[in-house]
């Protein structure tokens, strides 16, 4: 149950949805007290972060490039030429569409709407396509983040599908979702949409062609929208692990005639806070061509618009090509260089994994090297036979944070369909990487790594 807020200090209660919100403002809580205490070269004791998606390999650039290039008009102080955010910045993006993610018709500046961050980009498109109670499949494990945008705050309904490791990113996929969406509509929830990451997150690895058109003929089959969420389309990588990565193709590009797909139905979401590595910048667009949902998320624009700061620094970047493509090949460089580090750490503690090619982050499975010690780690993590493999997972995390200072990403906050798993974010400046490593080292009484710093 949520807490009383009357009880807390006499005055007026919050209301329904104020109350409900409680429990989980108190989570967020949290990480507040991590953000208050981040490791740095002036905070040497601080808190390394590994469990949250920020990329900060690549700020250098960033921050020289924006220094030169930040201009400022006086229509940036007023709500500027759109609603739908900057045109401006939607131009930019739409020749970025064009160029990079080769979609079958010409992206527009019509087809687009930029937001402050993905999430309420996610939130108000997720209001307008699925009622309150009815709900949205998607593959599970999955970003936590939708369950605050989507379920939090519009009561979205989010039905994880667990797809087997064996049946992840194939066409086999699409019989979970089959099944999921029966057992869905029989407990009384109606599914009005999917939702697919490509690249996956929490797994990163990116869709094949097919499964995409699979995806495509599901949605169209069952009359559904079909969100493709792309923001970490950028960020691919080759590494010793997966030599020949399945390439990123983006759900804009499939012909949806020759499909037999309603267009109107597909709709992709993007951002800049991964591809870009400027979380803090808050900045996400929808690409879709439906004039309906369009028309539908205009009327409430204003409450998301992008700050003309940062509409004006990534519209920078967007429309200068030579120092783009300079940015995405050395950021994929930077991504593969330290997933090759905490990959080779994690074999030579002969800890398994599940290989990435995508994203910030590869997934964990600690059961074997930690959680199943049980008579080993009990005495310094704090782990009993009594537990669920989930609890011994909350109880690590826990140990890790306080005595190590080092957070990692709990599988089970991600959806995942089985304990002991977490999610490590490799992202980071190999300085602030090698400490939390020779952290956990130390703190688990292992074998120190030679080729930590």
């Amino acid at each position: 149950m949520s807490p009383d807020s009357s009880k807390v200090d006499g005055g007026p209660k919050l209301s329904h949805y104020g109350e409900l919100r409680l429990h989980e403002g108190v989570k967020v809580a949290k990480h507040e007290e991590v953000l208050k205490d981040v490791f740095s070269e002036t905070n040497p004791n601080g808190i390394v972060n590994m469990g949250v998606a920020e990329n900060t390999l690549m700020c250098n650039f960033l921050s020289g490039y924006f220094e030169k290039h930040f201009k400022v008009r006086d229509q940036d102080f007023t709500y500027g030429d759109s609603l739908a955010s900057s045109r401006g910045l939607r131009d930019a993006l739409a020749r970025f569409f064009n160029a990079r993610f080769k979609p079958w018709k010409e992206v527009s500046v019509e087809h687009l709407m930029a937001g402050a961050g993905l999430l309420p980009v996610i939130a108000q498109l997720g209001r307008a396509l699925v009622d309150p109670g009815n709900g949205i499949l998607l593959t599970s494990p999955y970003y936590h983040g939708f369950d605050f945008a989507l379920t939090s705050q519009h009561n979205v309904k989010l039905v994880g599908v667990p797809v087997p490791l064996d049946d992840l990113c194939s066409v086999r996929e699409l019989d979970h979702f089959a099944t999921y969406l029966k057992e869905s509509e029989a407990q009384g929830i109606k599914i009005q949409a999917v939702l697919l990451c490509n690249p996956q997150n929490p797994y990163g690895r990116c869709y094949p062609l097919e499964v995409l058109q699979e995806y495509c003929r599901f949605c169209e089959k069952h009359n559904l929208h079909l969100i493709s969420d792309e923001i970490y389309a950028l960020s691919t990588f080759s590494s010793q692990d997966v030599p020949n990565p399945e390439p990123f193709r983006s759900i804009i590009s499939l012909d949806m005639d020759s499909l037999g797909v309603k267009e109107s139905r597909v709709h992709m979401i993007y951002g800049m806070s991964k591809d870009f590595d400027a979380n803090g910048f808050r900045a996400g667009v929808l690409f879709t061509r439906s004039e309906q949902l369009f028309r539908s998320l205009l009327a409430t624009s204003i409450f998301m618009l992008v700050s003309s700061p940062t509409a004006s620094l990534w519209s920078a970047l967007l429309n200068d090509k030579d120092a783009l493509g300079t940015y995405v090949e050395y950021n994929r460089e930077a991504l593969r260089g330290a997933y090759e580090h905490i990959a080779s750490w994690l074999r030579f503690h002969h800890i398994s994994y599940l290989p990435s090619a995508a994203g910030h982050f590869l997934m964990v499975d600690l059961r074997s090297k930690i959680l199943n010690e049980v008579e080993v780690y009990a005495p310094t993590v704090g782990i009993t036979k009594e537990q669920t493999m989930v609890e011994r997972e909350r109880t690590l995390q826990v140990y890790l944070a306080t005595q190590c200072k080092v957070v990692l990403g709990l599988g089970s906050a991600f959806h995942m369909f089985e304990g002991g798993w977490f999610r490590f974010t490799f992202s980071i400046p190999r300085f602030a990487m090698d400490v939390a490593l020779r952290r956990i080292e130390q703190g688990l009484g292992w074998d120190v790594w030679p080729e930590l710093n």
